[in-house]
């Protein structure tokens, strides 16, 4: 189904439907969303932007570097990509991504951050058990994450693996790889002990996957030759307000969509805060924004 949260779908209750899993599973897998020609054109602009990246045997700010088993430097992410080429930029304003999240979490939308992983082939490109949302605190759970998928996705080169309806479990204990841990990943592994509820979800290319950022999720190494390149597009309600973490990545807080309500949304509960507390206690006024 093209764009399967597209204006158009709200009209026959497929949206509505999409909503109910969302809310049961934490999760959406969506084929189809960019057609070829506009997957083909970010393509090229990766291609662009990583044209820079030749040569490099460390990370810096533009470009995380990892090492394969033969010793060769390979770049298995470009920070921030909005701010590294047009096409990323215009990529979170795409209609019928935030179509999508509009259904999921409302009108009035939000950027957080966005990321580019290329996943290349090295035992080091993993993601370990982890949920998203506490080392990026808000105010409520209205934070999802929309991989949008440069090339197919399958289980032998890394797709994401979930544990459906764990995001229902709320934020978790974490350790932080600025903590000394190889990888963040959740501190009880009992959690995910239970391979049974493991599920892998291949997207072809020009699909998304959409997750809640309370939603266990984790993905193996690509041991194979075939690449896996996804843009990841991190978008919030706007009465949402971070509240830890860190928040100087180019584009966060840019209104993607609808206004900006200048209130606060509050979700009962308790969260660790990570490193770099954006809001203090005194400065959380209710009916106030902070800035």
């Amino acid at each position: 189904m093209r764009a399967a949260a597209g204006r158009r779908a709200r009209h026959d209750g497929s949206a509505a439907a999409q909503k109910r899993r969302f809310d049961r599973q934490g999760y959406l897998v969506l084929e189809d969303v960019l057609t070829p020609r506009e997957v083909a054109r970010l393509r090229a602009a990766l291609d662009e932007v990583l044209r820079s990246a030749r040569g490099l045997r460390h990370s810096t700010r533009k470009f995380l570097v990892v090492r394969d088993r033969q010793g060769k430097y390979l770049v298995s992410r470009v920070r921030d990509p909005i701010a590294r080429h047009r096409r990323f930029h215009d990529l979170v304003f795409h209609p019928r991504i935030l179509d999508v999240v509009e259904n999921l979490i409302g009108p009035n939308i939000q950027l957080q951050q966005t990321r580019l992983v290329l996943k290349p082939r090295t035992p080091e490109a993993f993601f370990d058990w982890h949920q998203d949302f506490p080392a990026f605190p808000h105010t409520n759970f209205d934070l999802v994450v929309v991989s949008v998928y440069l090339d197919d996705s399958t289980p032998e080169n890394g797709c994401l693996r979930v544990i459906p309806g764990s995001h229902r479990l709320g934020p978790l204990l974490h350790r932080f790889t600025f903590e000394g841990a190889r990888r963040t990943m959740i501190a009880d592994r009992r959690l995910v002990a239970d391979r049974s509820r493991w599920r892998e979800l291949p997207v072809r290319a020009g699909g998304i996957q959409v997750h809640s950022a309370n939603l266990l999720h984790s993905s193996r190494a690509n041991m194979t030759d075939r690449p896996r390149r996804a843009v990841l597009l991190w978008y919030r309600a706007a009465d949402n307000v971070q509240v830890g973490g860190g928040t100087d990545n180019p584009g966060w807080g840019l209104q993607v969509r609808g206004v900006d309500p200048g209130i606060v949304r509050m979700e009962a509960g308790t969260c660790k805060l990570p490193r770099g507390i954006v809001v203090r206690p005194a400065a959380a006024v209710p009916g106030r924004r902070p800035r």
